[in-house]
């Protein structure tokens, strides 16, 4: 099968693989849309743990193919979304409930290898029916239910006053579900320019192309979506108000670290909450697309071939503001 390979940090290729096989409660699974992520270019970078040579890829959405002998809830031809974490439910961590801190997860993409193949194999509690969403939008069920969780721990009420710091594919989808919460009012940091006129058209808020020109301690809360050490600082020492709320979601690079004003955390009562993937939150993900509740229908910028990967996370790591969410739907090309 082709698969896209980084053998190391910096390095990648399109290989032929062995196609894996189906065992005890494992899904083959024909992958069908796999996107690519801000976390695939931190493993790409060498910034963020993962075990090397590695298929990378853990958005993803595609058809059952071959269940092993102790699956139960598939069978072939099955359509489906992957929540990738999967974890070993014994360590202390799982037993605590804190399943994405488990000791022992297995995660397509990251350890494990993931979707930018042509078949992949993952447990069959990884997977997540997605009924008739397109394969697409399936593939999106990763990252909305970490978005999900982000914005069950931020708890923005009815009426509060929220800005987020980028407007790429992760900072629209936070804005959707804030507003779903009744926020009305949800304004924007992003100094892209194409994204920031796009966003600008969406009518959230208002749209900041410079940091400067966020007004100070105006927002009850501040959901980064950008993974800059530097915009959270910011964010908690200037941007809130008393009480305020400083959601740190986008993955920074390993070692950044915050410079916040000490005495203005403890004399406004400022707190930093931080979000780390999902928590069991794909069945929730999966029903607010299927509603229509959450619409992402414009999230898939692009949908590209396998061979076509390269090319792209050079232009994500350029900066193209062209460029939502990219998604592989073609792995023979």
């Amino acid at each position: 099968m082709r698969a896209l390979v980084f053998s190391e940090p910096h390095k990648m290729a399109i290989e032929e693989l062995p196609q894996p096989v189906a065992a005890d409660d494992q899904l083959l699974i024909r992958v069908r849309a796999s996107g690519i992520c801000g976390t695939d270019l931190h493993i790409f970078e060498g910034e963020y743990t993962a075990q090397y040579p590695l298929v990378p890829g853990h958005e993803f959405s595609g058809e059952v193919v071959e269940t092993g002998p102790h699956c139960t809830r598939f069978k072939v031809g099955d359509r489906v979304a992957v929540e990738p974490n999967t974890p070993c439910n014994n360590c202390p961590e799982c037993l605590r409930g804190q399943h994405h801190f488990c000791r022992n997860m297995v995660v397509p993409g990251v350890n494990r290898p993931g979707g930018m193949a042509e078949y992949a194999v993952v447990a069959e509690r990884a997977a997540f029916d997605i009924g008739d969403l397109p394969w697409e939008e399936g593939a999106l069920c990763e990252p909305l239910s970490c978005v999900v969780r982000s914005i069950e721990r931020l708890d923005p009420q009815i009426g509060e006053r929220v800005l987020v710091l980028g407007a790429g594919p992760i900072g629209l989808l936070m804005a959707r579900l804030i507003r779903a919460r009744g926020v009305t009012r949800i304004d924007f940091l992003e100094r892209n320019p194409t994204r920031g006129r796009r966003v600008a058209e969406m009518r959230y808020g208002e749209v900041f192309g410079d940091l400067g020109a966020v007004p100070d301690r105006a927002y009850d809360s501040v959901a980064d979506a950008s993974g800059s050490s530097m915009l959270v600082s910011e964010a908690a020492n200037r941007l809130t108000r008393s009480c305020g709320k400083v959601l740190a979601f986008g993955v920074p690079a390993m070692g950044r670290q915050l410079a916040i004003d000490h005495f203005r955390l403890f004399r406004d009562e400022i707190s930093i909450i931080a979000s780390y993937t999902s928590l069991k939150n794909s069945l929730q993900a999966i029903d607010l697309m299927r509603s229509g509740l959450i619409d992402v229908s414009d999230i898939v910028s692009h949908r590209i071939a396998l061979s076509q990967v390269p090319t792209f996370i050079e232009r994500m790591q350029a900066g193209d503001g062209d460029l939502r969410k990219v998604t592989v739907t073609d792995f023979a090309g």
